[in-house]
């Protein structure tokens, strides 16, 4: 599958995602649901093998794991504030459940009951990792509520790829998620917002330093980063981990304003 071609199909699926997640209802209500078109394109990899189409089969399958991520990301939105009406948050409860429904709909059309299974692992391995988060004696360290973060933001793209026997390229992904998360929650800080990760950073840093500045989490984010930056780049470098076809797509998905050395060689190369 060429890059123009992967492209093409990443459009196809994301119409399609959003054609089966409007609800004229709920948009009078709530916002439509953001669908990360780079979270399409990280799906479609596994089925880069050559062929310029993706089957009907294939296109479920990665519509089921969308589904159940922006489900996810949904009932995250749901607040106890007063600012926002009980209506307005009853809405976003029912909407999460409502994109749910979708995920298991789809999954039930395949027929594919191992997948299913693979999926539910991943949510109960990401609400177990949120339910961490929120309690502040449950992350004990920087590494540890870093990782807790990664399994959130990878765990269902994970199990895909491990269900579809590309489990090597694992660790690439996840590098790029949580580098794309810590991204947000940087900006996030600086415009004063505070978030679930940010609070726990608080938490965490304030049985060693006490009660941190805005100006150490920045550091701290920074720092995690840069060491995630330099892990991909070596990962990248390891010719024998991705395939060529592959490697140039990731390249072009790599979430650094920055290029890395490693992309800049692989793209001469090219």
């Amino acid at each position: 599958m060429k890059f123009t071609d992967y492209t093409h199909q990443a459009d196809i699926i994301h119409q399609y995602i959003e054609e089966q997640l409007y609800h004229s209802y709920l948009k009078k209500y709530i916002d439509q649901p953001y669908i990360d078109r780079n979270r399409i394109s990280y799906l479609l990899l596994p089925f880069v093998n050559g062929k310029r189409m993706l089957t009907q089969q294939e296109m479920k399958w990665i519509s089921t794991a969308m589904f159940l991520h922006v489900a996810l990301e949904t009932h995250e939105k749901v607040t106890v504030s007063e600012q926002d009406s009980l209506k307005e948050r009853q809405l976003t409860v029912l909407a999460g459940v409502y994109f749910s429904s979708l995920y298991y709909k789809t999954l039930a059309d395949t027929e594919d009951v191992a997948l299913i299974e693979t999926l539910s692992n991943a949510i109960k391995k990401i609400n177990e990792c949120k339910i961490s988060m929120y309690k502040e004696e449950e992350c004990r360290s920087i590494e540890e509520l870093m990782e807790n973060v990664r399994i959130i933001e990878t765990s269902i793209f994970a199990h895909f790829y491990e269900f579809f026997h590309v489990k090597d390229w694992v660790p690439l992904l996840s590098d790029a998620f949580l580098y794309n998360r810590l991204s947000q929650e940087r900006l996030a800080l600086m415009n004063s917002q505070d978030t679930i990760f940010t609070n726990a950073l608080v938490s965490v840093l304030k049985h060693s330093n006490g009660q941190p500045e805005d100006d150490h989490l920045l550091s701290v984010i920074d720092q995690t980063m840069d060491q995630i930056h330099k892990d991909m780049a070596v990962r990248l470098d390891t010719k024998d981990l991705v395939p060529s076809g592959v490697r140039e797509i990731l390249i072009e998905l790599l979430p650094f304003t920055e290029p890395l050395a490693t992309t800049k060689l692989y793209a001469e190369e090219g």
